[in-house]
């Protein structure tokens, strides 16, 4: 057996819940772990290809793999055309400075091997301000303490490139965009959406989306990081939407 769905992130913008609700549906088999990244040549969670193949032995509809990696990462999505041309694919977005700063809010509360956080800059404007740098370096990349584009807070939010990546291999219909804000605030219709998308009974998810994966409240972000994001995602909301030809909710 082999995987026909994949959650792709973005990372921070509730694909944990999707992931618990997908696997609460009796057509559907959400692999554990949530994310073996199997499909990313420098993080692989799962590795060994016998291993990660042995994670989709259920014999249901549809065999899930919820690795965020894959779609920040550009090496994937021609990886996946090639091996599976006919899956499925879920993506969930959310406004773009509030999913970078949850990110780093994120990379900061995990720790390292070491004890330490995995995200050494102590304020989110030093991590704002190191990216083009640690973009350029192939040393940061070569001994970055996680996955890449964890890093790249800004680079990994820019949902428009990362779609594109997908849509200029994949015919559109094989997807479903989903925003954050509607999963929490429309969640008779995201079970609807879903099922609609599957082709399956919407009776299969129960009546509740899991609360999975809840960050800790924390303090807004400075001004200048502000004004930094609003700079760098200029457009960005609206050349998604026409890209995907849908409406989104981005407000959370």
């Amino acid at each position: 057996m082999y995987p026909n769905l994949f959650l792709l992130g973005a990372g921070k913008c509730g694909t944990t819940s999707l992931h618990h609700l997908l696997g609460c549906h009796p057509d559907i088999h959400a692999c554990t772990p949530k994310e073996p990244s199997f499909f990313c040549s420098y993080f692989q969670v799962i590795a060994d290809p016998i291993t990660y193949f042995s994670l989709f032995h259920a014999d249901t509809r549809y065999r899930v793999d919820a690795s965020h990696v894959y779609f920040s990462n550009p090496e994937t999505p021609p990886i996946l055309k090639g091996l599976f041309p006919q899956a499925r694919f879920i993506v969930i977005l959310r406004d773009p400075k509030r999913r970078a700063y949850s990110l780093y809010q994120h990379m900061r509360r995990a720790q390292h091997a070491d004890g330490q956080p995995i995200e050494l800059s102590e304020s989110f404007a030093d991590a704002l301000f190191a990216e083009d740098d640690r973009f350029a370096s192939p040393a940061f990349f070569q001994t970055c303490r996680h996955y890449f584009y964890n890093f790249m807070y800004v680079r990994s939010s820019l949902f428009d490139l990362q779609i594109d990546r997908y849509l200029s291999l994949f015919p559109r219909d094989q997807f479903l965009f989903l925003s954050l804000a509607e999963v929490k605030n429309q969640p008779q219709a995201t079970r609807e959406k879903l099922a609609a998308f599957l082709d399956i009974s919407p009776n299969g998810f129960g009546d509740t989306i899991p609360d999975a994966n809840r960050a800790p409240a924390y303090a807004p972000y400075d001004p200048a990081c502000d004004a930094f994001l609003t700079e760098r995602f200029a457009g960005l909301t609206d050349r998604v939407e026409a890209m995907i030809g849908q409406r989104l909710d981005w407000s959370c």
